[in-house]
């Protein structure tokens, strides 16, 4: 009788700590591939947009560019920055707009993107080589993750 009171006692453990590890290990995430824009092109012609990719319940990639609102400028923002139409760099900016995309990408990949700090202007200082504004990039990253929630 002892025996099996041991043997049940070890079973329960063993199921709880289980339980307790799955519990702690799962993600609120689906896996898959989730997007967003901005609802209005800006002033400057560009509505921004977002994808984000979960794996294994973590942020694994993310895409941060942008379209035009006419067929003026037929590629999007990255494209265009990469082959130096958008000047920023022409501007007196650090780096062009892409540069500056992909740190904010890679900050919120290695950080999360509860820890991209953003100020009353929308820029942020938590992203080194990073002037430009990311308030409509964190805002949408959240949407990515809203639509990710597990049900």
């Amino acid at each position: 009788m002892k025996r099996i009171f041991l043997i049940a006692g070890s079973l329960v453990l063993v199921l709880a700590a289980a339980l307790f590890l799955f519990s702690i290990n799962r993600s609120p995430y689906q896996d898959g591939i989730y997007s967003a824009q901005a609802a209005e092109f800006a002033n400057s012609g560009w509505k921004e947009t977002v994808q984000v990719t979960i794996e294994d319940g973590k942020i694994a990639k993310i895409n941060w560019d942008a379209i035009y609102k006419d067929d003026s400028i037929p590629i999007r923002k990255k494209q265009y920055s990469k082959s130096g139409l958008y000047g920023m760099l022409a501007a007196g900016a650090s780096n062009e707009w892409y540069d500056q995309a992909l740190a904010a990408e890679q900050f919120v990949l290695r950080n999360g993107i509860d820890a991209l700090q953003v100020g009353d202007e929308g820029g942020t200082d938590a992203v080194t080589g990073c002037t430009i504004h990311v308030n409509e990039f964190q805002q949408l990253v959240y949407e990515c993750l809203e639509q990710a929630k597990r049900q």
